[in-house]
């Protein structure tokens, strides 16, 4: 019987773990991001079948612009504490039901799986809102709608197509948190995503008080007890 040498050995090891980690962000339900040919980016996508180990197809929802018909596929799962990235040729694009799109990805050979070392985000709960105010100049301001927030950046939404702002400009914030004072932050922008006629953006802190970030932690275990609580009255 002959022996396998090291190079399959090599390569049915990654086929296992590219089902292992499949099989992970199957039951962890995980959203992906999934940039096209380098240029197109398009957040909250599924996982919703795979055929065998010839394809899988993505869903995310519908979104203004050209797509290409096929292309290649950088794709980045998040976990809690994991990152599963790989990348792969685009097989096709279609428009579903609902104002939603399917994309049909190559199988991956590989898939690179490590550590998520991030700051715990939440969402701004219904019964401990928070509200964001960017400050564009010395005599302009926006309110914006924030989506998530932790000790390290936050996320938010405006509620058009907006150009003004760009990945790496810097910004700053006024962030209200229930019973604290207005918090002043500076920022970067670190991506802006346009989602039909909403501008979404995330921005990473870079000017943040010791009593702004204790202010952040304790509201986030807030609303991590929040989610809990609520949990439990579901049951």
């Amino acid at each position: 019987m002959r022996t396998p040498d090291k190079k399959s050995l090599i390569v049915l090891r990654e086929k296992h773990q590219v089902d292992r980690y499949i099989d992970e962000i199957v039951r962890g339900d995980l959203t992906a991001r999934v940039i096209i040919d380098g240029m197109i980016t398009l957040d909250d996508c599924r996982l919703v079948s795979k055929r065998g180990k010839k394809d899988i197809v993505l869903d995310t929802g519908l979104m203004s612009g050209e797509y290409p018909e096929t292309g290649h596929a950088d794709v980045t799962f998040a976990g809690d504490f994991e990152l599963y990235k790989f990348s792969t040729p685009m097989l096709s694009i279609d428009i579903a039901e609902n104002r939603r799109m399917r994309l049909t990805l190559k199988f991956p050979d590989t898939i690179i799986k490590r550590e998520r070392r991030e700051h715990t985000r939440v969402k701004p709960q219904e019964v401990h809102p928070v509200a964001v105010r960017v400050l564009v100049s010395n005599s302009e301001t926006i309110d914006v709608e924030p989506v998530d927030i932790s000790q390290g950046g936050i996320c938010f939404m405006l509620t058009e197509y907006v150009t003004r702002f760009k990945s790496g400009d810097p910004v700053d914030l006024i962030i209200t948190i229930p019973r604290s004072s207005n918090l002043s932050a500076g920022a970067t922008i670190k991506n802006v995503i346009h989602l039909m006629d909403l501008t979404r953006i995330g921005a990473e802190f870079s000017v943040l008080s010791e009593e702004a970030v204790r202010t952040i932690i304790a509201y986030v275990e807030l609303c991590e007890k929040q989610i809990v609580r609520e949990a439990f009255d579901e049951e």
